[in-house]
């Protein structure tokens, strides 16, 4: 097992983060991810401890610590991919106004407007009318 370390500043160093943890027990290892561009931390830290009954008491000692005037958030480690849910970037998942993501007529939820988006191409439709542009969408900037 392994415990998540968030919300670290980002000048703290793992010794910072050890030091934390050791009055608790042996501290196996202690890593702070750095981001694969720049190379500067993330603002989290995994820390390993001898035993699954020191890492449980580590947990339970650190849950109102600040470290450099920041309150830690200190939890057992998921897997990785196990994590809660995640929201996904692009055009899949949830979309404003209730919908779900997709694209056009390509999928996603039944969001504002989408019964009768297929009825633009008969050009009698208020919404998406060719004169106004793109789908669903409406040209605003004449009214400011």
């Amino acid at each position: 097992m392994s415990i998540f370390v968030g919300n670290l500043p980002f000048r703290a160093e793992q010794e910072d983060v050890a030091e934390l943890f050791a009055p608790f027990g042996e501290v196996v290892s202690c890593s702070l991810p750095l981001e694969r561009d720049t190379g500067r931390k993330r603002g989290f830290a995994f820390v390993e401890m001898a035993d699954e009954a020191t890492e449980s008491k580590a947990i339970d000692g650190l849950q109102t610590v600040e470290l450099m005037g920041r309150p830690l958030r200190i939890n057992k480690a998921e897997p990785r991919g196990s994590g809660g849910p995640r929201r996904s970037g692009g055009y899949a998942g949830g979309g404003g106004y209730g919908g779900g993501g997709g694209y056009g007529d390509r999928g996603g939820g039944s969001g504002r407007g989408s019964s009768d988006r297929g009825s633009s191409d008969q050009g009698g439709s208020e919404r998406g009318s060719s004169e106004r542009g793109s789908r669903g969408w409406e040209d605003r900037s004449r009214f400011q």
